[in-house]
């Protein structure tokens, strides 16, 4: 599967419906005859991450997760922290220097947050990339002498791979923009369960829900699964068509992202 098309992927899934909260990060609309895209699996199974409960692990590990906006190519994704400075999102979303000037990110822009009441960090400064894991780490600024990972925490990535058929959940921003066009893509809890942890090399395929804007997701082990609440895989495309049950989606497995990330410290 080329960047190519996974890069249009992410906008037709932006572009298709409109996501009318946020004219300035949607680019154009464009089509491909590829029928992968992120989808939902089956019908609409997920939540607004401040329905978790407020001591729960789920709700605690979503707050380090956030919403990308990518203004030098016109679109949004979802990135998440690896360190107090350094968010991870996918090589789709991010892939260069340039691509990286302008970004910011908002771990607040969740259901019941004012716009104006959101907080952004600049994110704009490139680290690193890899094109076959679809990886990409850049780093943030400090705001109001914070950085935002020791304001809403940081992620571990397991130090193995999930099993099949073990339970896990995705946390991303997004809304049901196929069903209402002018959804505001708030911070969603997915849950579901790994369908195949051998999809491919270095990916591992599941059955949780996810449209364009949740690349970049970190992919969870759910409570009691040996990796409980640690990222076992970086979200990025899916199989098949919106609301198919024979739909599913795929992340790049932790291994192959704890080795990329070891490379520059991390």
């Amino acid at each position: 599967m080329s960047l190519k098309l996974v890069r249009a992927f992410l906008v037709v899934g932006l572009t298709g419906c409109g996501v009318a909260e946020l004219p300035e990060d949607v680019p154009n609309a464009e089509t491909t005859d590829s029928v992968e895209s992120p989808v939902i699996v089956g019908s609409v199974n997920w939540t607004a991450a401040t329905s978790l409960s407020s001591t729960s692990t789920e709700r605690a590990r979503s707050k380090a997760v956030g919403y990308l906006s990518i203004p030098a190519v016109g679109s949004r994704c979802t990135a998440w922290l690896i360190a107090d400075d350094k968010v991870i999102t996918n090589n789709h979303c991010i892939g260069s220097s340039s691509e990286a000037v302008g970004a910011r990110v908002s771990f607040n822009y969740e259901d019941g947050v004012a716009s104006a009441s959101r907080i952004w960090y600049d994110c704009s400064t490139f680290v690193r990339t890899w094109t076959a894991e679809d990886l990409t780490v850049i780093q943030c600024k400090a705001l109001n002498g914070y950085l935002p990972g020791q304001v809403y925490g940081k992620l571990t990535v397991a130090s193995g791979n999930a099993t099949n058929s073990s339970a896990m959940y995705i946390v991303h921003q997004n809304c049901d923009y196929v069903a209402t066009p002018s959804c505001v893509p708030n911070k969603k809890y997915s849950p579901g369960s790994v369908l195949n942890t051998n999809y491919s090399s270095n990916e591992l395929s599941y059955n949780a829900d996810t449209l364009g804007g949740s690349s970049g997701s970190p992919v969870f082990g759910a409570a009691g699964t040996t990796y409980a609440h640690q990222v076992i895989g970086l979200h990025h495309v899916g199989v098949g068509s919106n609301y198919s049950s024979s739909s599913f989606n795929t992340g790049v497995e932790a291994s192959a992202i704890k080795a990329r990330l070891a490379t520059i410290g991390l």
